[in-house]
C-alpha cells in the first residue's frame, strides 16, 4: 500500500489472479466431491465376483443334494443369466429329469439351446411345451424368435406369432414392444424382400 492506504494497480492485478485460481480450483474440488462415481469396470467386476459367488454357492447345493430340483433349477437360471449355455443346458436337464414334464423349464431349455445353435432341438422342445399347452406364452413367442433368426424361416414364425396374438392379444418382446407391432413390421419386410 502507499501512503494514502491505496493498493497499487500491479498487486491488485496480483490478488484478483490469486482469487481466481483459488475459486477455480475450489470449484473443481467441490464438482469432483459432488460427482458420482463412474460406473465401469470396477463395479463390472463386483458383479462378475458376485455371480461367480452365487453360482459356486449353487454349484455346491445342488452337489450336495443332487435330488433337490430347485437347486437344479436356481443354477440353470444362474448360468443362463451369465450366459454359460453348456452349464445351463446340463442343469435343465438335470432339473428336467427331477421335474418331467415342467413346460417353463422346457421353454427355458429350449431357449438355451437356440442360444447354443442347436435350432432344431430348441423348436421340438417349443413344440412338446405346446402340445401340452397351446397357449404357452413364452413357448410360442419363442418359437416364432429361432423359427425367424435361428433358421431363416420368416412365413413360419409369422404363423406362430399370429396365433400367439390370439390366445394373448397384449403379447409383448421383453423389450416390451408389441407382439402385434413385430407382426406388422415382419410382414412389410417380408413383402418388400418377395419384390423382384
Amino acid at each position: 500500500m502507499d501512503q494514502n492506504g491505496l493498493i497499487k494497480k500491479e498487486r491488485m492485478y496480483l490478488y484478483v489472479a490469486i482469487a481466481l485460481i483459488i475459486g477455480f480450483l475450489g470449484g473443481v474440488m467441490y464438482s469432483a466431491y459432488r460427482t458420482p462415481m463412474p460406473t465401469g469396470a470396477p463395479q463390472e467386476a463386483e458383479h462378475r465376483h458376485d455371480a461367480a459367488a452365487t453360482i459356486a454357492a449353487l454349484e455346491k447345493a445342488a452337489a450336495d443334494n443332487s435330488q433337490d430340483a430347485q437347486a437344479w433349477v436356481e443354477l440353470a437360471h444362474a448360468y443362463s443369466d451369465t450366459d454359460q449355455t453348456k452349464q445351463a443346458i446340463a442343469a435343465y436337464n438335470k432339473a428336467l429329469a427331477l421335474l418331467p414334464g415342467d413346460l417353463d423349464l422346457m421353454t427355458d431349455l429350449g431357449v438355451m439351446y437356440h442360444q447354443g445353435n442347436q435350432h432344431q432341438k430348441a423348436i421340438e422342445l417349443f413344440d412338446q411345451v405346446l402340445r401340452s399347452n397351446p397357449e404357452h406364452e413364452q413357448a410360442r413367442f419363442n418359437k416364432g424368435v429361432v423359427l425367424l433368426v435361428g433358421l431363416d424361416e420368416p412365413k413360419a414364425a409369422l404363423a406362430e406369432w399370429k396365433i400367439l396374438i390370439q390366445y394373448h392379444p397384449m403379447a409383448a418382446a421383453p423389450s416390451g414392444r408389441m407382439v402385434a407391432d413385430l407382426i406388422d413390421q415382419l410382414e412389410k419386410e417380408t413383402a418388400a424382400a418377395a419384390k423382384p
